[in-house]
């Protein structure tokens, strides 16, 4: 039913027209809330997709800290074993004689090369003279470095981070990880002797210091 142009609408075409609006409300009503539904069920999905993959960076995050840990101490070990083994080769052997020996229980006093009479102005015994100090070989480019930038200021306390900034650059001086190498390097020199870790200052801050000399193997 529609209205006759120019009459009043009847009231009850108005009341059926109401009704059938009412029914294609509903109708564009349950269809938006079924959308809807659709849409929140996706944004859920995305969620928790957005979730697993923060969750598998994270743990990507992590385990290439511990593989960059893992890499610095592999590289310090072999490193301090090319050392060891650089060192042993440069090794003296000394041949010392037992006090006991017969040649030292006898004939202990000088004697005068004519009448076998003692001799008292020579001393009772000569001080054997000072050996040079035998430069400690170090090998690895890295340990090179850091004894070099040690021996350039010898007096200076070095942090980790000072050697840090100074092998990595400015960046490595807030990051955990350069800290951990270079503190793995100094570690390795101070086991090898040519480096020595001090505390000093209120912090007590560990710091290192050149202890011995050294050379580049």
């Amino acid at each position: 039913m529609s209205p006759i142009d120019g009459l009043t609408t009847s009231a009850d075409w108005v009341a059926k027209d109401m009704e059938a609006m009412l029914r294609e409300c509903d109708a564009v009503i349950a269809s938006k809330d079924e959308h809807l539904a659709r849409l929140a069920a996706g944004v859920d999905a995305l969620r928790a997709q957005m979730d697993q993959v923060h969750a598998e960076r994270d743990m990507a995050i992590a385990d290439r800290d511990k593989a960059e840990h893992v890499l610095a101490a592999f590289h310090t070990a072999v490193e301090l074993g090319a050392g060891l083994r650089q060192s042993r080769s440069h090794g003296r052997t000394r041949l010392h004689v037992a006090p006991d020996s017969p040649q030292f229980t006898e004939n202990t006093e000088p004697l005068s090369a004519a009448g076998g009479e003692p001799l008292n102005d020579q001393p009772a015994s000569l001080a054997a003279p000072s050996e040079p100090e035998v430069a400690i070989p170090v090998s690895g480019e890295r340990s090179v470095a850091v004894m070099e930038i040690v021996a350039a200021e010898p007096n200076r306390g070095w942090t980790p981070k000072d050697i840090a900034v100074r092998l990595e650059g400015s960046d490595a001086g807030e990051g955990n990880a350069a800290h951990a190498r270079a503190r793995a390097l100094l570690d390795s020199l101070v086991r090898r002797k040519v480096l020595a870790k001090q505390r000093e200052g209120q912090d007590q801050r560990c710091v290192f210091r050149l202890s011995a000399a050294w050379e580049a193997a």
